[in-house]
């Protein structure tokens, strides 16, 4: 149940442990036995069906656990079992200016898609406006399509079809959203929206109150930021340094003296940024937060290793 709050940028990454942390524990303690047989505990066949074994449960348990938290969620939310209830619009969205009308597996939105000149479907600045935005594509889809799973399915549909005909520029909008963190205004402009901005509806002030016991202003910004939201906005040079983190972590991995764990770092790094990018029109700095913890573990990695190296150079001194 933890895990619904963590948002699904952590799948892929659970997915790839998943295999990653069998084949890991193998290398390291079954091919040792493998290339001196003499002190291997098992024969070479037992060693890799044990191996084998290890990988089989533990993708038999991913299954298990994932199939649960999709019931979970769905109970929670009094759904039908799934990841996510809305993965569909949010796909079509963020790739809206990668979408042609034969990408579509309905007619219905095959000729919006056709039409996608008046809700400007090409500009890659609108795609959370595609999401969101009274009068853009998935609001348009909805007026059209009333059933909200069937409304889903179809839009995932078309943005997968997408994906397989034209995966260069769906990687070119994703290129698009990862630029983004490079530009000092944009971030910060993102980071002030993620802390509230706009004015709530009297029965978003209600809801708030009734579901989660939250008393608040209808104009968000005019309340003063706290000690961690201030933290938060002024912290904007770390960033660039988190946007970054697959490098930080491929030296980590190179000086490190335990390069099989340190190699999850860039790996679990590596998909994180992958995700955040390519599944998010915009550069939130907020989605940064979990590569940020990978990056603080591979700049130790590599102050350990300066730290070891240091007492060498002073002796070849002396």
């Amino acid at each position: 149940m933890l895990l619904i709050g963590f948002r699904m940028s952590f799948l892929p990454v659970v997915q790839a442990c998943t295999i990653l942390l069998p084949l890991i524990a193998f290398a390291r303690g079954g091919l040792p036995g493998l290339r001196n047989r003499s002190e291997a505990r098992a024969p070479e066949a037992g060693v890799l069906r044990i191996g084998l074994m290890h990988v089989i449960a533990s993708i038999t348990m991913m299954f298990v656990m994932h199939d649960a938290y999709k019931y979970a969620n769905g109970w929670l939310s009094k759904r039908e079992p799934a990841y996510l209830h809305d993965s569909g619009a949010h796909l079509a969205a963020i790739w809206a200016p990668a979408l042609e009308p034969s990408d579509a597996t309905d007619p219905r939105f095959r000729d919006l898609i056709a039409n996608g000149r008046e809700f400007k479907i090409q500009d890659p600045t609108l795609r959370n406006a595609q999401h969101f935005g009274e009068g853009f594509l998935i609001d348009r889809w909805r007026k059209i399509e009333k059933k909200r799973r069937t409304r889903d399915r179809i839009a995932r549909e078309t943005a997968m079809n997408a994906l397989c005909r034209r995966p260069l520029q769906i990687a070119g909008l994703a290129l698009k959203t990862y630029m983004g963190y490079w530009g000092l205004a944009s971030i910060q402009s993102y980071a002030r929206e993620d802390l509230g901005y706009g004015e709530l509806t009297d029965e978003q002030i209600k809801m708030l109150i009734e579901k989660f016991r939250f008393t608040t202003v209808k104009l968000l910004p005019a309340q003063p930021f706290s000690l961690l939201q201030q933290y938060f906005l002024r912290s904007w040079p770390y960033y660039f340094i988190v946007v970054v983190s697959p490098l930080t972590c491929a030296l980590a991995t190179w000086v490190s003296r335990q390069r099989a764990f340190v190699f999850l770092l860039f790996i679990h790094a590596s998909i994180l940024l992958v995700v955040i990018t390519a599944l998010s029109p915009q550069a939130s700095v907020r989605y940064l937060q979990p590569v940020s913890v990978l990056t603080l573990l591979s700049i130790a990695v590599c102050i350990d290793w300066i730290a070891r190296a240091k007492p060498v150079a002073v002796q070849s001194a002396s």
